[in-house]
């Protein structure tokens, strides 16, 4: 690995990575509700959904090209992989804002509905998760032992600067509930990983 600190834009990256993640548990748990027949909670996922769309899809994956290109420019080799990761981006994406319209245009809260979700669900959960790991285990590593301070200074330069309306220092309107939500269920996680390490 070359000698300067992790770049700034990786270290971004690795947090979005965490703030996904923890979004993706979230809507698990409201699918799971859904194969012991319970009903989920409609208006939670839509918020998650409208984040995943808003804001990875639109800033995220998009700074993550850029990466992505400096890197197949300087190792023509990842030219392969690259084109891999940057398909997903837009299988992801599309996958998203289909899940996100069947959320939004199910009226009625039937078996068929719920099962669609289920599946379709489960799917951009797995998608979503495989992709985030592959890019931590070998694309990000290999683009810090690649690329030069001079390419990072151009992937800086080339990135549009959005505010995360959800994890950013000023919490968006739209997002004050799932924002709260995601805390109460953090602290708790922490309380029980607490217990479990040294009360148990």
């Amino acid at each position: 690995m070359k000698s300067f600190q992790i770049p700034d834009v990786i270290a971004a990256l690795d947090r979005d990575h965490a703030n996904i993640a923890k979004l993706l548990e979230l809507l698990e748990s409201e699918i799971l509700a859904i194969e012991v027949g319970k009903t989920p909670d409609y208006s939670l996922l839509q918020d998650i959904m409208r984040y995943l769309n808003e804001y990875p899809d639109q800033f995220h994956h998009p700074l993550e090209n850029l990466i992505f290109a400096q890197l197949e420019r300087r190792d023509p080799k990842t030219r392969d992989a690259v084109g891999i990761l940057v398909a997903e981006h837009i299988n992801i994406s599309v996958a998203g804002q289909n899940f996100n319209i069947l959320l939004r245009t199910s009226n009625v809260d039937s078996v068929r509905v719920r099962e669609r979700l289920r599946i379709e669900g489960f799917a951009y959960i797995r998608a979503l998760r495989e992709h985030m790991a592959e890019e931590e285990r070998k694309m990000f590593p290999l683009a810090m032992e690649v690329l030069t301070k001079e390419d990072w200074q151009i992937v800086e330069k080339k990135a549009n600067a959005i505010t995360d309306p959800l994890f950013g220092d000023v919490i968006a309107e739209d997002y004050q509930e799932l924002y709260k939500l995601i805390i109460e269920r953090t602290e708790s996680d922490a309380v029980t990983n607490f217990h479990q390490k040294y009360l148990a």
